[in-house]
């Protein structure tokens, strides 16, 4: 594992809005068939324009959890708050963990009462999860000014039990919100304010959304789990082995990859290592993926 306080990034500016990143966690050196079952590092090592910033000369990943903060000019927006620290989780590598991600997102500037708002794309365990704390054995919301902002279809989803890591995900990270009346249920296609904007985006997960940012005539996309790694712009058929639906995701994945291409938006991945903030551009019939 990787030091990621070596990939805290500057913030990046869209118009008026503003969007630091506070990473989590960062892994190197991944066996990418752990990840994407149809890949293989000899497969990704093809795609050179990947080293050394997405994967190594010999075709392994890199991989990070990350959290976004959106500053409009009156309200402060946490986007997909990562695992978070003591949960209880089926992953090994999210079980129980002790991650400096409070600190580095203190020492960003940042403080829980100034949140005003939580977006998640979706409800797995890597983005919910600071969205409460242990307080004397007991989950407590982080974030108790803010609105967490819940699609219908995602929200019936994390409560199923079938899932994987649901019950726990729900226990943990979401009952609480619910309990503390810190929920707000949007459309799919929210629209909202100051030029933030929710899009479906499903295939990984029901009710998945994308993020849209669009101030002063620019423009931004925070992906979610549409894709999880640069090397799905060159190939964009692999699927993710968490894809609740690989066939949605794909056609989403294009659809998604022509939009973001297609606008210039500035791209930030979600689960994109060392250097998450570029855009995406057409290469014969994918993409690429180049770092801003």
């Amino acid at each position: 594992m990787s030091d990621p306080a070596s990939t805290l990034q500057k913030p990046w500016a869209i118009g008026d809005v503003r969007v630091t990143v506070v990473v989590e966690s960062q892994t190197d050196h991944i066996p990418p068939e752990l990840f994407f079952p149809a890949a293989s590092a000899e497969a990704v090592a093809q795609h050179d324009w990947l080293v050394p910033d997405f994967a190594d000369d010999r075709g392994r990943i890199g991989l990070s959890v990350q959290a976004f903060v959106v500053e409009t000019p009156t309200r402060t927006i946490v986007v997909d708050p990562c695992v978070g620290n003591g949960k209880t989780l089926e992953m090994p590598f999210w079980n129980d963990q002790q991650w400096p991600f409070w600190e580095r997102f203190e020492e960003a500037g940042y403080s829980a009462a100034e949140v005003d708002a939580v977006v998640h794309t979706h409800l797995h365990a890597d983005h919910v999860g600071w969205d409460t704390r242990l307080v004397e054995g007991r989950w407590t919301p982080t974030f108790m000014r803010a609105r967490h902002l819940y699609t219908a279809a995602a929200l019936a989803w994390v409560r199923d039990p079938g899932g994987y890591d649901n019950a726990n995900v729900l226990a943990q990270s979401v009952q609480p919100i619910l309990d503390a009346g810190l929920d707000e249920m949007v459309d799919e296609h929210a629209d909202l304010g100051e030029g933030l904007r929710l899009a479906p985006s499903n295939g990984h997960t029901p009710g998945h959304v994308s993020l849209w940012i669009e101030s002063d005539g620019d423009t931004a996309l925070l992906t979610g789990d549409f894709f999880h790694h640069p090397v799905q712009c060159a190939v964009p058929e692999w699927a993710e082995g968490g894809d609740d639906d690989p066939d949605e995701a794909r056609v989403t994945r294009r659809r998604m990859l022509d939009e973001a291409a297609t606008t210039g938006a500035l791209v930030f991945g979600t689960h994109f290592p060392t250097r998450p903030v570029g855009r995406i551009v057409p290469v014969d019939d994918a993409w690429r993926f180049v770092p801003d």
